[in-house]
């Protein structure tokens, strides 16, 4: 199996995707004891819309996500054949979108929306603005043309002074969001 395994991380890849989605999950797995390790996830989709994992890799324990390690997937990606990629959606992670261009420089790089609101959720909760479920967060990253600084300005509005946390990174992360049509 681990030979399957092998060679299923080392196959060629296409030439071009059109979208790569990469994140980090944390996950326990026991190498003597258990722990938390962290395992880096890329997603294609290719020119013709199909998806494709192509590859898992897990990190040292306790490492924690960090740009310098995805710096080598996304080489280790690009060389083994994925020579141009369109655009790549990830998290705020610092040097991220940094380490993004170092590989595919005309790539675009969309930051995810969903993390740092995530982020805020459990801030939001304590100063009493309701659950999860509720507010203007809720489908922002449908928002296309004009109608995404209204979304913008009424999501600032509702993270106003009453919430602890740092409203200006949100504000900027939110500025950085490239709405996509129909997704």
């Amino acid at each position: 199996m681990l030979e399957g395994l092998a060679e299923w991380q080392s196959r060629p890849l296409d030439p071009v995707y059109a979208v790569l989605f990469i994140d980090c999950i944390n996950v326990k797995i026991r190498d003597g004891q258990v722990a938390n390790r962290p395992v880096y996830t890329v997603l294609g989709v290719t020119a013709d819309g199909e998806r494709d994992i192509l590859g898992l890799w897990a990190g040292e324990h306790d490492d924690g996500e960090g740009a310098r390690y995805w710096l080598r997937v996304l080489t280790e990606i690009k060389n083994r054949g994925a020579f141009d990629v369109l655009m790549v959606v990830c998290d705020g992670l610092k040097g991220l979108p940094d380490a993004i261009a170092q590989v595919w420089p005309q790539a675009i790089t969309q930051t995810c929306i969903v993390h740092p609101a995530a982020q805020q959720l459990p801030l939001r909760q304590q100063a009493g603005l309701g659950s999860p479920g509720q507010g203007p967060q809720a489908g922002l990253h449908r928002a296309v043309g004009g109608r995404r600084a209204g979304r913008v300005r009424r999501v600032q509005r509702h993270l106003g002074s009453p919430l602890p946390g740092d409203h200006q990174a949100v504000g900027e992360c939110l500025a950085r969001v490239r709405p996509i049509p129909g997704l």
